[in-house]
């Protein structure tokens, strides 16, 4: 499976509000920039091999999750829990719908990259038959 830098930005971004961090929280909590992680989570103007300087440096959160989608957010699925049954659910509620919006975030980006496609198709078609006039 192939990663896409637009998934992988809006996942890590999905950790940061699970953390509670800004940008330059997780810059400074991974050693690197705020411009790297906003450039991470725009998806767009950075490379592999810093993305993984930043995920080497969040020790709990599961690399292969941001990158590819699969498996559980945190390497020991403990993710932050309160200590009372009341706000447990309030908080598991709330991730419930965080998680329906990032699911929805992440079907609205592969249904403009099968638009794309079908655009680039159109256009290439369109030239063609331009050239034969």
């Amino acid at each position: 499976m192939a990663a896409n830098l637009e998934q992988i930005g809006t996942r890590l971004q999905f950790f940061m509000k699970i953390k509670g961090m800004d940008i330059f929280a997780l810059g400074e909590y991974t050693n690197t920039s705020a411009i790297l992680i906003s450039n991470i989570i725009a998806g767009k103007n950075y490379s592999m091999d810093e993305l993984l300087e930043v995920l080497k440096n969040i020790p709990e959160l599961n690399s292969h999750w941001v990158i590819y989608g699969e498996g559980n957010i945190f390497k020991d699925d403990k993710a932050p829990v309160a200590a009372d049954p009341i706000t447990m659910a309030k908080n598991r509620l709330k991730h419930l719908q965080e998680m329906q919006q990032l699911l929805e975030k992440l079907d609205a980006i592969e249904k403009v990259k099968k638009n794309k496609n079908q655009i680039d198709e159109l256009r290439n078609r369109i030239t063609e038959l331009t050239k034969k006039l």
